[in-house]
């Protein structure tokens, strides 16, 4: 597979995990097998996502966007170990989730600085952070997070679109 179809199946990877952030955002947080599995894809979808976002645009980013991509990066690992461990420690998803929003917040501003990403997605990309930690570290502000979790998954839709459309770099 050549290198631009590899990063093209990467954002279609990036649309698929918004969609689906997006539903999840509105199901239940009551543990099941089946959720469990679901969070696991959107995970792993993620990981995939993030690296064709990152591969779009790796030379228009700069520093800061391979900064943002390797920080996105460890933080979809994290959450992807957090799924598959069994009694994972409960500080690794907030973690995992802080380095990955983190992550994509500097990516999306080095890709509007770039002009590489739709400005809307980029601007979704760094709301959804704001808000995200707003809605998880502030108590009886819990629905932020679930908005929070629709503007990633629309923001995420958004570049991943960018990525599977437009010619790669």
């Amino acid at each position: 597979m050549s290198r631009t179809n590899f990063i093209r199946w990467c954002g279609l990877a990036a649309v698929l995990a918004g969609v689906l952030r997006v539903i999840t955002s509105f199901m239940p947080s009551i543990a099941s097998v089946e959720l469990q599995i679901v969070y696991f894809t959107i995970d792993v979808l993620l990981l995939v996502g993030i690296i064709g976002l990152y591969g779009f645009q790796k030379h228009e980013t700069g520093r800061w966007g391979f900064f943002g991509f390797m920080l996105a990066l460890i933080g979809a690992s994290l959450l992807i170990g957090h799924d598959v461990v069994v009694n994972a420690e409960a500080l690794l998803y907030p973690v995992a989730a802080f380095l990955f929003a983190v992550g994509i917040s500097v990516l999306a501003i080095r890709s509007w600085a770039a002009n590489t990403l739709p400005h809307w997605a980029s601007a979704l990309l760094i709301t959804s952070t704001l808000l995200g930690i707003l809605g998880y570290g502030i108590k009886g502000f819990d629905v932020l997070f679930v908005v929070s979790g629709v503007i990633f998954g629309i923001g995420f839709i958004g570049a991943g679109l960018t990525v599977w459309l437009q010619p790669v770099r």
